[in-house]
């Protein structure tokens, strides 16, 4: 269909039902309709979607949606609906020249075979549109899916690839000469409009359930009993059936200001999440925290009843429009809000710093970045490197003997303060002893750690608890913390959910140890930290040594936490020249340009900064969560969140037989 969707007026097809029989060697006559001959059917389309208010992102708006928003204008020729006969399913689409308006004659396009009885009973037929959304049929029940990734050319264009799904129901009438059709809608529609948004080419739009209530998943709808099912947990690390808080939708056509998402009608009471990326790489995100879709389903003929939505009820399918408004005032770069948050977290790549808080130093082997920890937030980093020194009570941070004059407190404030204002966001920290020239005693490591932890305690309500073990979404809007010190405890008897790891200047496996005593929790952190060295070559050599015989090797395993260092050094040398050259190497390194799995946590010198190609760096890692979320296996278990689990079932992953599923893109 065309762009719009009906919502209150009816539509009338009229269409001749030429049927030849033949016989087979069964008992049982069928009726057969070849492929090109018209199949005819009256249908109608109820007022099934609760008309939602148009909401203004920069300021309420009260007026109503209008029917304009989402009438019916006319077929497309590449529209295609389901039949079923409760046994066989085939495709039908409108036959060239017949479109009249909202009439047109369908046709077969791949031969059909209808099972009667040969002896002129009526029979009972059901049908779905959009059929590229039907997965299969069986007796009365269509398997469709509600998908993660859509694209603007299916969901707006007039393409009639896809649509707002409905199913409906028929009897024939006259011996199978005729059958009547009322669709009804299965799904909610939600449009974002961007006609006033001013923040540059729109690359791909994304709604995110601040419920975390799902938004998108495997369904399957009994016509005959109007019930749906959502399917929950399967049991698998990975599988095509579980369900996303997140629906993006890609491939903007920029001469239409309104993009559409379908998505699982299941209210929403605390609104949404819409980030905007654009195509220079921008993030602009907006929220709305209104309550979605209130209505019950008492008056709604086509869903009675529904199960498997983990924390959310069914509700009347409903249309809300959003007015974007423009890019002033938005947040920018929560591009964590695009990323569904069962995923496991240390699947993701993050972009992080090494000797984060370096920005106000000066002297070339001291300076590691350009700007400072709330600068590079709202860039987009999202892994940090900080290191207070021994014997500085304030815990100032340092890099070797340089003081940056930025406490540990400053730092993490910082990132609380992000996390606050970007609750779809994670922060991973990394936090190291520094200018250990003056410890002066043993004793001084257990002060200093003691020190360490108490400031750390001060964010306890903003740790996610061994957040590396689980999924994303129990990690938004909050930092995972690891300390690079296997005897950072403190006093050994509060645990934050922060982990303990040692650490050395080579590859190595360290197992993610409590924050209490030396008890050891679920998981392995594999890190890469070979700076011994000003050779960029050797630098590549090393990182790809770590992508392919470690994180590549280890694809499938969730129990691995991975860090890619690529800094190095040697003496006193440039830093900044040094980050140049191994940023060029790796934006230069098919190995990594191609890789389609996770890099894993790297951190980096000088990211963001254009003359050490620090934003080209920022752009490889952060992007490849979308080769991987959206190309590769796309769902990981909440249920099964743990470090034991391997993350993948390759029976049931979406490259089984060779193609996406869940978030396939046809």
């Amino acid at each position: 269909m065309k762009k719009n969707i009906l919502y209150t007026t009816m539509m009338a097809v009229g269409f001749l039902l030429a049927a030849c029989s033949s016989d087979d060697d069964s008992m049982v006559e069928q009726n057969i309709v070849p492929a090109g001959e018209e199949i005819a059917f009256s249908s109608s389309m109820g007022d099934q979607l609760e008309m939602l208010g148009e909401e203004n992102l920069d300021g309420a708006l009260t007026t109503r949606a209008t029917t304009e928003d989402g009438a019916l204008t006319e077929w497309s020729t590449t529209d295609k609906i389901s039949i079923s006969d409760g046994t066989l399913m085939y495709t039908y689409q409108p036959k060239d020249g017949s479109i009249d308006g909202t009439s047109c004659s369908f046709e077969s396009k791949t031969g059909s075979s209808f099972l009667t009885d040969g002896t002129g009973t009526d029979g009972i037929f059901y049908a779905f549109y959009p059929a590229d959304a039907v997965l299969g049929w069986n007796g009365t029940t269509v398997s469709t899916m509600i998908y993660t990734e859509q694209k603007y050319s299916e969901n707006v264009d007039n393409s009639g690839v896809m649509g707002p799904y409905m199913v409906a129901q028929a009897t024939t009438t006259g011996g199978g000469a005729n059958a009547s059709f009322e669709f009804g809608h299965v799904c909610s529609i939600i449009d974002v409009d961007l006609s006033t948004f001013d923040g540059g080419e729109v690359e791909s739009v994304a709604l995110y359930a601040n419920s975390q209530v799902s938004l998108a998943g495997s369904m399957k709808f009994n016509v005959a009993s109007k019930a749906a099912t959502i399917s929950g947990n399967d049991g698998a690390g990975y599988s095509n059936s579980l369900q996303s808080e997140v629906v993006r939708v890609s491939e903007i056509n920029e001469t239409q200001p309104t993009v559409r998402f379908f998505v699982l009608p299941v209210q929403q009471t605390a609104g949404f999440t819409i980030t905007v990326r654009c195509s220079d790489g921008k993030y602009y995100t907006k929220s709305s925290s209104n309550s979605v879709g209130t209505a019950t389903t008492d008056d709604n003929t086509y869903i009675t009843s529904q199960s498997g939505i983990t924390g959310g009820t069914l509700c009347k399918p409903y249309y809300k429009k959003y007015n974007f408004g423009t890019k002033a005032s938005a947040r920018t770069q929560n591009w964590m809000a695009m990323i569904p948050g069962n995923i496991k977290f240390n699947h993701l790549s993050l972009p992080g710093t090494h000797d984060a808080a370096t920005s106000s130093l000066s002297g070339n082997a001291y300076k590691c970045q350009a700007y400072t920890i709330s600068d590079q937030l709202a860039m987009g980093c999202r892994a940090f490197d900080l290191r207070p020194g021994y014997d500085d009570s304030n815990l100032n941070i340092y890099h070797s003997n340089g003081n940056t004059n930025v406490t540990l407190s400053a730092a993490l404030t910082a990132i609380k303060d992000f996390l606050i204002a970007n609750p779809t966001e994670t922060v991973f920290i990394l936090i190291h002893e520094e200018y250990t020239s003056l410890i002066g005693s043993a004793s001084h490591s257990t002060i200093w750690a003691t020190r360490v932890w108490n400031c750390v305690n001060g964010f306890s309500d903003y740790i996610a608890s061994y957040g590396w073990k689980g999924n994303l979404n129990p990690c938004r809007g909050k930092m995972v913390v690891i300390f690079r010190d296997n005897y950072t405890d403190g006093d050994g008897t509060t645990d934050l959910g922060c982990g303990k790891v040692g650490w050395g200047s080579s590859f190595s496996d360290k197992s993610i140890m409590t924050g209490i005593g030396s008890n050891t929790a679920n998981g392995t952190l594999r890190y890469q930290d070979e700076y011994s060295t000003s050779s960029s070559s050797t630098k590549l050599d090393n990182l790809t040594t770590m992508l392919n015989d470690h994180i590549a090797a280890n694809e499938t395993n969730a129990g691995y936490t991975f860090v890619n260092n690529t800094n190095i050094a040697s003496g006193t040398s440039n830093v900044s020249s040094l980050a140049n050259s191994v940023n060029t190497a790796v934006l230069g390194s098919s190995t990594f340009t191609n890789h389609t799995g996770r890099f894993g946590i790297m951190m980096v010198d000088f990211l963001f900064s254009s003359s050490q190609k620090g934003d080209q760096m920022f752009e490889l890692i952060h992007q490849q969560n979308y080769k991987y979320v959206y190309k590769n296996r796309t769902r990981c278990s909440t249920a099964s969140a743990s470090g034991t689990d391997t993350g993948v079932d390759i029976s049931s992953d979406e490259y089984a037989d060779g193609g996406t599923v869940y978030s396939r893109r046809r």
